[in-house]
């Protein structure tokens, strides 16, 4: 929450940005103090040029205490943090947000003790806390895939949007590959996994794995060129002219046409990370003035071929579902269009029994087209799909022309003697309500 979640509600609490001398030591008291606690105690390697943070994030796996259950965990840490106030977050996972107070100037030159004393909490600024988020995972796996996700601030806005438009996505899971003809519809359904491990990630997209672990790179340009290794990296050229009819700068900037081709969250999302703005505002410029990155070395194909090769089962898995997709996609197109579209509405629509004869051949035909029904007296031919379990529109069109009289005539019949017995059925509770009265 970036130091927010105290800031608001009864009795809230005043939680600065801190200094980063303040970060790195509180931090450091808090590992000494989770160590006595948990097996593995970490933290996401912080992003470049950061001189405040809002909070501090830590990482746990493995307690060393015996605990029962999620709420001796945190009492336990709220108690050795020496947390004034908790928030608990409202999930399966273990995590709070814990506010200690802020520290005493003195507690900055030497050596603290493993928990805050009363006496060195009362010579602390009373209106200033410090907010410190702590996760206990269930696994070692989502430990480290926490720490690869949320490493370097910015960066994975950065790569995402980079490998995006390649049909790769990386969330809070896993590395996916999106196919195409589904993602506008189902962007969940679209998405077909590939790996959760994150040097398999880092080595698919280009990136080093030892450049990315090894710590907090020097600045932001030198995380700029690191990102700018992967493959799927380039800044396209500006157009002559913007949409609003404004030249663009021939020095090699105009950051608001690279604005405008993100995705409307992406936009939103500058407004709040300054790595990611600076990236599109001041990296893309930079690297038309001196020439580099300008040539596209992929494309979304060639990604997707990648992946298949790379990934055991990947290929099938999407051909599968990109299939199955396009099949239900169709017998929509069938019966919206193709069906309904072959049986033209009466001429005149005040005909009511025109109108609902038209309504009863069009569902036969969906039942026997769409459903294999046979109860009609015609069963749809196999030559109305290819191989590949595509229907041929054609063969559809021809199939309905050639028997729509056969079908109307059945049609009609079976909704006749519906009716009948319906009619019947009310005579008979007719007759026995009248014999009850």
């Amino acid at each position: 929450m970036g130091g927010l979640a105290f800031s608001s509600g009864p009795e809230a609490l005043y939680t600065p940005r801190m200094p980063k001398e303040i970060y790195l030591k509180v931090k450091e008291q808090c590992f000494d103090i989770l160590r006595n606690l948990f097996e593995v105690v970490d933290s996401p390697i912080d992003g470049p040029d950061k001189t405040d943070f809002g909070d501090i994030d830590i990482l746990l796996f493995g307690p060393k205490f015996t605990a029962t259950s999620k709420e001796e965990i945190l009492k336990t840490l709220e108690d050795s943090l020496g947390s004034v106030k908790s928030i608990i977050e409202k999930k399966d996972e273990i995590a709070a947000h814990f506010a200690i107070p802020w520290p005493a100037e003195d507690s900055l030159h030497s050596t603290p003790p493993t928990q805050p004393s009363s006496e060195d909490v009362q010579e602390r600024p009373k209106d200033k806390h410090i907010q410190v988020d702590v996760s206990v995972c269930t696994d070692l796996h989502r430990l480290r895939w926490t720490l690869f996700k949320h490493a370097h601030g910015d960066i994975w806005n950065m790569i995402g949007a980079t490998i995006r438009p390649y049909g790769l996505t990386v969330d809070e899971e896993a590395l996916w590959l999106r196919v195409p003809e589904i993602e506008k519809l189902n962007k969940k359904r679209a998405k077909v996994f590939l790996t959760s491990d994150p040097d398999t990630i880092l080595r698919f997209v280009d990136l080093s794995p030892d450049e990315y672990w090894k710590g907090p790179f020097g600045d932001f340009h030198v995380m700029a060129e690191y990102v700018a290794q992967c493959r799927m990296f380039w800044v396209p050229p500006l157009p002559s002219e913007d949409d609003e009819g404004t030249m663009a700068d021939v020095d090699g900037s105009g950051p608001s046409d690279d604005r405008r081709k993100l995705k409307s969250n992406d936009r939103r999302r500058m407004n709040t990370r300054p790595g990611f703005r600076r990236w599109f505002d001041e990296f893309y410029p930079e690297c038309r003035q001196r020439g580099v990155y300008l040539e596209q070395k992929t494309s979304r194909q060639e990604v997707m071929q990648e992946a298949f090769d790379k990934f055991d089962g990947v290929k099938e898995e999407f051909e599968q579902r990109r299939r199955k997709f396009l099949i239900e996609q169709q017998r929509d197109l069938i019966w919206n269009k193709v069906i309904k579209g072959t049986i033209p509405p009466p001429d005149d629509i005040t005909d009511l029994g025109a109108v609902k004869l038209r309504g009863t051949l069009a569902k036969a035909f969906k039942r026997i087209i769409l459903e294999g029904d046979d109860q009609y007296g015609v069963v749809a031919p196999a030559d109305l799909k290819d191989e590949d379990g595509f229907f041929v529109t054609e063969n559809v069109i021809d199939f309905i022309v050639r028997n729509k009289d056969e079908v109307g005539r059945a049609a009609y019949e079976k909704q006749h003697a519906a009716f009948l017995e319906k009619k019947a059925r009310e005579g008979e509770l007719q007759t026995k309500e009248g014999l009850v009265e």
